[in-house]
């Protein structure tokens, strides 16, 4: 495609096109430097398929974020032809900006916004080009390429009417979903609702795309447009009887008897209502926005999401059914056909609407049209022979095959007036196969290359997942056995990627450790993709669905914390590797689904490092390198004792408390009169002298008198904000027998030494189990914020038993002095903390790890959103010169072996919105203070780093990303504003990847990595 040379000024000056040449972030049409996936966006690109025509495509990590129209050299468009191109982008549901460059000015679109939205909804901002610099720089500033980089541009004022709530699938299923209603509130059974409004789309699918015009329309039915033939039962009828003879297949299966009589003129006049834009919900007409030959198919197929559950009624939850956004289905396909050559067989044991095999079959047409040219032929036998799907639901395979066909008619190159040759063969039960994927005998005729999908997540009982072979798998989680049966399917050099439920991964429970322990015995090549942390933030859409056929509909989430799992089946070699990924909490995703991946994201650990343990997996994934030390170094200290073992060794009683209520009754008489905790009168370290007293002479659980028997140390799955401070865990010791509900583990010291009790709650209550929660329970982080009894017994504690009297006596006193203030002083807490760092033996670089680890761990434990925008905001001067000290002390450990340079804290360097850079500096001589601390922009001798980044506008610069520039005897440090990307453990970190690094050591005249240290001089040093 050709550009006029003042849009490839405007990339350039902006910061999308490098010296000539597309960055990998742009594609352009017809560029050799465009990606092997341009096929994907032949809607936007193609003239032949809309009016837009567009010019090229911005995306930053894989996700697609800026559509561009190079309008700049011809006459300034008219309004008719800007709404039109906004609408054509809005179908296409691409991407949430659309670009267009006139020759006067430049128009921001908001791409989420229906085109008969109003003028304020649709138009973000108008930049006039004047004066093309000042115009420029205005726009560069505004939406130029750092801006997406960095993130800038999600918080500013023109991404505040962006809202995925208005996009076209949301839209889309929002007036279909209505229609069904209304359709079905009209006495039509859902499935006969959904075959009428699927020939509809259909049909106006092939309006769209010329295939009907209205000469044929006329000829072959009597009226001119499909609202007026749908106005005619007669009509309708032979309209629906010549597709069905015309294409075959099971387009629209199965006949309902009798449709010719249940089929009545209102439900069909509804249809016809949808196609001339009437609101079904409000009754309101406007023009009809829907372009069906733009909207991808995988957008169309989407409306399984709400017929399904329809359908289904009662059912829905049972089966777990929930829709996929396509943003999840490209993430998972991205990894599993990244190496694919276009021949491979693909397999969705729970394929629903088809969304994984729509995507599966466009990708693999395309790339076999490389190499065979494209045709009719190809995509016809890439659908029947390499396309493969199971579902249980029969209204999930129903529209599974019509959307496959859909996008077999968009993927063919011979698509023409003639209909009569587009006859498809039938795929349900052949390709399509209806049943269970766990317990129906399902047979294909060769082992799959690829099994992906996103398998139901919730419990049907006991039978829908059970399998013969009793391969292990986490209770309540169907998810898994899918995995294991997808194995079997699998060729032995093929891939299996299933979206799952996160926390089965991450649990303590033994049941799930023993899962986990098979799993990565029996598949290789692993990746782990985790999302956890937007769980909260609509990663999965909200269902509307029927309850039972009622009047009534609901919203709700459709699914809890997601993974993406991916590995070969087959037993790993001794040092395999798990590449794995964790997402970040991204404040702006609720509003714009914008994914954030970038490579420098990705991290391998060997297997062996991290085996079966939920807690090294979790610490690998949520925290940083040296976090993940911390926690590895703890499990594996000599000095400390799990507390579940600890407690059994000693025969210590540690267990839950009553449940009351559950359909159970059983004699609770040992309870009577005892004062009663529960999660309303918890307090941290001492609770309550008055508590009412326990009257229920039954109880479902009453557990045994042990159980309650003081001295007691109480430990709640959460109180988490009536912890000492923020981030902490809060524990209490308390001498009496109490009643303690099931919220609450207790640990009962009778017989022992009441003193244990009361040090271990201050061993509760300090930093180094808030840190171990943090990244090893269960549920915090992923579902809520809970910790259960597993994830208390998997904590390492000092071995109290080892302490000496006086060592006893003068924690003791700590914990009395803790229990006698009302609000502890932070001289007080920093006692306690070093306290328990002593009794662990603690190298320093580990406890000021574990100490700034309260800032990271607030969000996980206190689970507000309020939590993790704080860690998204600018660190304060005191943060980052905190940062810089740790990271100079530990750069200055290698230094000072070679008596060479030493490396001086210098200042903040602001490079542009949302990204800095802390200067160091290799300085010789004597040590000297650190002088004013401060935050400047940019000088004069500065430039070399902006050039090293790529230019004024930073362009090389990704978002997550931390780079490292060298500049003579200067080190910048570069990355987001965050303040969790400028913790003491990111310095720890950071450093040791300088220490490696080529330039830094020529610069400073250090030896190889290798050679800098050896490990016992690390130990001494405190770089544990």
């Amino acid at each position: 495609m050709n550009l006029s040379r003042r849009f490839r000024d405007l990339l350039s000056k902006t910061g999308y096109w490098l010296d000539g040449n597309p960055t990998e972030g742009l594609v352009v049409p017809g560029h050799p430097s465009s990606p092997t996936d341009i096929e994907r966006f032949d809607p936007i690109f193609s003239p032949s398929r809309s009016s837009l025509a567009a010019s090229a495509l911005f995306r930053a990590r894989g996700a697609p974020l800026v559509v561009f129209k190079d309008a700049m050299d011809r006459p300034e468009p008219t309004d008719g032809e800007l709404d039109n191109w906004h609408a054509v982008s809005w179908n296409a549901g691409i991407a949430p900006i659309l670009w267009v460059s006139t020759p006067s000015r430049v128009i921001l679109y908001n791409g989420y916004s229906p085109p008969r939205a109003a003028a304020r909804d649709r138009i973000l901002a108008e930049f006039e080009l004047g004066d093309l610099i000042d115009g420029t720089q205005r726009i560069e500033r505004a939406c130029g390429r750092l801006t997406f980089d960095s993130g800038a541009f999600w918080k500013s004022q023109h991404a505040r009417r962006l809202d995925r709530k208005t996009r076209v699938d949301a839209v889309l299923l929002h007036h279909l979903t209505a229609l069904e209603a209304g359709i079905f509130e009209r006495g039509l059974p859902s499935l006969m609702a959904q075959k009428l409004i699927g020939r509809t789309i259909f049909s106006q699918y092939l309006v769209d795309r010329g295939l009907l015009p209205e000469r044929r329309l006329r000829a072959f039915f009597g009226a001119p447009s499909l609202p007026d033939i749908l106005r005619s039962p007669d009509a309708a009828r032979a309209l629906f009887k010549w597709m069905k003879v015309t294409f075959n297949g099971d387009l629209f299966p199965p006949d309902i008897e009798g449709e010719d009589e249940i089929v009545r003129s209102d439900h069909l006049t509804l249809l016809a209502d949808f196609l001339e834009g009437h609101d079904s919900l409000t009754g309101q007409r406007s023009l009809f926005p829907f372009r069906f030959d733009v909207i991808p198919i995988e957008l169309i197929s989407s409306i399984y999401e709400q017929f399904a559950h329809s359908a289904a009624g009662s059912e829905a939850l049972s089966q777990g059914l929930h829709y996929t956004p396509t943003n999840l289905v490209d993430l998972a396909l991205d990894v599993l056909l990244r190496d694919a050559r276009g021949h491979e067989r693909v397999l969705d044991p729970a394929c629903g609407s088809g969304v994984f095999l729509v995507e599966s079959l466009r990708r693999l047409v395309w790339k076999r049209a490389r190499v065979e040219g494209p045709s009719r032929r190809l995509v016809r036998d890439v659908l029947e022979n390499q396309i493969y799907g199971v579902d249980i639901n029969p209204a999930a395979l129903q529209v599974s095959a019509f959307s496959l066909y859909l996008a077999a008619l968009e993927l063919d190159p011979e698509i023409s007036p003639d209909l009569d040759a587009m006859r498809f063969e039938g795929l349900i039960g052949r390709t399509l196969q209806l049943g269970s994927f766990l317990n129906a005998r399902v047979k294909f005729p060769n082992p799959m290359d690829v099994v992906v999908g996103n398998p139901p997540w919730t419990y049907a009982g006991r039978s829908s997942t059970e399998r013969a072979d009793r391969t292990a798998q986490p209770r309540r989680t169907p998810d898994w056995a899918f995995l294991w049966r997808a194995k079997e399917h699998c060729a032995r050099d093929g891939k299996i990627g299933f979206l799952m439920k996160a926390t089965p991964f991450f649990s303590n429970d033994s049941v799930a450790t023993n899962a986990r322990r098979q799993l990565l015995a029996a598949f290789r090549d692993v990746e782990i993709v985790n999302m956890a942390q937007l769980r909260t933030e609509g990663l999965f859409p909200a269902v509307t669905r029927r309850s039972h056929g009622a009047e009534t509909r609901e919203r709700r989430p459709t699914a809890g914390p997601a993974l993406l799992f991916v590995g070969r089946p087959g037993t790993p070699a001794q040092d395999a590797e798990l590449g794995l990924v964790n997402v970040p909490w991204l404040e702006h995703f609720r509003r714009n689904g914008v994914f954030e991946l970038a490579p420098e994201m990705r991290k391998t650990l060997p297997v062996a490092t991290i085996g079966w343990s939920a807690t090294k997996l979790k610490a690998a994934l949520f925290g940083n390198a040296r976090e993940f030390d911390v926690m590895n170094a703890l499990s594996g200290s000599p000095q400390l004792v799990r507390l579940g073992a600890w407690t059994r060794a000693l025969g210590i009683t540690m267990d839950q408390g009553y449940q009351l209520h559950g359909g159970g009754s059983s004699p609770a008489s040992h309870l009577l009169g005892l004062p009663v905790v529960d999660a309303e009168t918890f307090r941290a370290v001492r609770l309550p002298e008055s508590l009412p007293a326990f009257a229920a002479p039954h109880a479902h659980r009453p557990r045994s008198k042990a159980v309650f028997e003081g001295p007691l140390v109480l430990c709640p799955e959460g109180s988490f904000t009536k912890a000492l401070e923020p981030g902490r865990y809060p524990a209490a010791f308390d001498p009496r027998s109490l009643a303690f509900s099931e919220s609450i583990v207790g640990i009962s010291f009778k017989g022992q030494d009441p003193r244990l009790g009361r040090v271990l709650s201050l061993v509760l209550n300090s930093k180094l189990v808030s840190f171990q929660l943090a990244f090893g329970a269960s549920n915090i982080g992923l579902k809520q914020p809970k910790v259960e009894k597993v994830d208390l017994e998997e904590i390492r504690v000092p071995d109290l038993l080892r302490l000496s009297d006086d060592n006893l006596e003068q924690l003791v006193k700590i914990e009395r002095q803790l229990a006698g203030v009302a609000g502890p002083t932070g001289s007080l807490l920093q006692r306690l903390d070093e306290a328990v760092y002593d009794l662990c033996d603690l190298p320093q670089a580990d406890r000021r790890v574990i100490d700034d680890s309260l800032q990271r761990s607030r969000p996980m434990l206190l689970d507000t959103r309020a939590e993790r925008i704080q860690m998204v905001a600018g660190p304060s001067l005191e943060e980052f010169l905190q940062y810089g000290n740790e990271f100079t002390r530990i750069v200055e450990i290698a230094l000072s072996e070679m008596n060479v340079y030493r490396l001086i804290t210098n200042r903040i360097v602001r490079l542009g919105a949302d990204i800095v850079a802390l200067r160091f500096d290799l300085e010789s001589g004597p040590q000297r203070p650190i002088g004013a601390f401060y935050a400047v922009a940019p000088e004069l001798f500065e430039a070399p780093l902006i050039r090293e980044l790529g230019g004024a506008t930073l362009p090389h610069f990704h978002r997550m990303q931390f780079l490292r520039v060298y500049d003579d005897r200067s080190i910048y440090v570069v990355k987001p504003d965050q303040r969790r990307f400028w913790r003491v453990s990111d310095a720890q970190t950071d450093a040791v990847l300088v220490l490696r690094d080529a330039r830094f050591r020529q610069a400073s005249r250090l030896p190889a990595p290798g050679e800098i240290q050896s490990p016992e001089r690390r130990q001494k040093k405190g770089l544990h």
